[in-house]
């Protein structure tokens, strides 16, 4: 069973590595690498900046629409992983 979601990076448990999965032909190509992908590294550096906000920030309400931001990023890395 395929569990890589296609056109996207997916990290393999089992390969201990980043996979890119692209389907041409009906077939199936892998792209494996061992660093993050840019755009995992990009979702980080969003995380770490959002989370330097939600420290300085005094307004409760800033700090929930922060912290929702968070929660979505978050999200999407958790996805990468599946």
């Amino acid at each position: 069973m395929r569990t890589h979601k296609l056109n996207r990076w997916n990290y393999s448990e089992t390969a201990k590595k980043w996979v890119y999965v692209n389907l041409k032909n009906g077939k199936r190509y892998y792209k494996y690498q061992n660093t993050n992908p840019t755009k995992f590294h990009e979702l980080i550096v969003k995380l770490e900046h959002l989370n330097q906000q939600l420290q300085t920030e005094t307004d409760h309400e800033k700090k929930k629409e922060i912290f929702k931001k968070m929660q979505k990023i978050s999200h999407q890395m958790q996805n990468m992983k599946k």
